[in-house]
């Protein structure tokens, strides 16, 4: 995401990018100040400050700053109050670096930027995979260096190793449903940024389980590349395509809604 780099040698990022960046829409911090509810309060809580800045453009105002003390506080409350995986893959990922940071400048280790860039990248993009079938695509990276060019271009894949975990999530959704991320959520009617897997019912969650559990079995078992080890195990599985179903879950929000009717209840009484 784009970063700016104030006068006063401040660094400032947009708003509605940091919006998108933790697992939300665009607007959700504009409208988050602007209703100036319970989730800035605690939004505050994790130090928000709220100071925006503006950024010129030709005659317009191009982008809305927030500093990089807000956007930690957005970071937070993605995580701590919204679970939003994004947000928690972000805090990962940049945890790991900045450890890994200190120990090479303990230790006298000089690295390329574009390395910190690659593997920040790589470890965001793996975060949001199951865990088990995280690790094997990882272990069959490290053992197929030489062969990883080609596998991207035979299965159309950018974005190098990050590329191949999003691919392989991608391929998930493809045998099981017939369709891509934007395509489920747009069946779904929910939010473009959403991850299907946070939306889809309990038994079409349970079937992306067994495919990721099997397919990470055959990545290390049989050796091979993450699409064909997913397809694989949809087959062995005999998945069949069908449409995505919203899952009928009760969610924080759900909660709140009803203990406000019920407080508003009270009162009418």
């Amino acid at each position: 995401m784009p970063v700016y780099m104030m006068p006063n040698g401040e660094y400032r990022w947009s708003m509605r990018q940091a919006s998108k960046a933790v697992g939300y829409n665009e607007g959700w911090l504009r409208d988050t100040i602007q209703a100036g509810g319970n989730a800035l309060v605690k939004l505050q809580g994790y130090g928000f400050k709220g100071q925006i800045v503006e950024s010129p453009g030709q005659g317009f105002i191009e982008s809305h700053l927030v500093s990089t003390q807000d956007f930690m506080a957005m970071i937070l409350y993605a995580v701590m109050v919204g679970y939003r995986r994004p947000a928690i893959a972000l805090m990962a990922a940049a945890m790991q670096e900045t450890l890994e940071r200190r120990a090479d400048h303990a230790f006298g280790v000089v690295r390329d930027e574009d390395e910190y860039i690659q593997k920040f990248e790589y470890r965001y993009a793996s975060i949001m995979l199951n865990k088990d079938l995280r690790a094997a695509i990882g272990d069959w990276i490290e053992m197929n260096e030489q062969n990883i060019q080609d596998y991207t271009k035979t299965h159309s894949i950018r974005g190098g190793q990050r590329g191949i975990y999003a691919s392989a999530l991608g391929e998930i959704y493809k045998v099981l449903f017939g369709k891509n991320k934007a395509q489920i959520n747009e069946f779904l009617d929910v939010p473009t940024y959403k991850t299907p897997k946070d939306n889809v019912d309990v038994n079409q969650l349970q079937r992306i389980a067994q495919i990721e559990d099997l397919a990470a079995k055959y990545i290390r078992r049989k050796s091979l590349n993450p699409i064909e080890a997913i397809r694989a195990a949809a087959e062995a599985l005999m998945i069949e395509l069908e449409d995505p179903k919203l899952g009928d879950r009760i969610t924080r929000q759900d909660v709140h809604r009803v203990l406000d009717l019920k407080k508003t209840s009270k009162k009418n009484k």
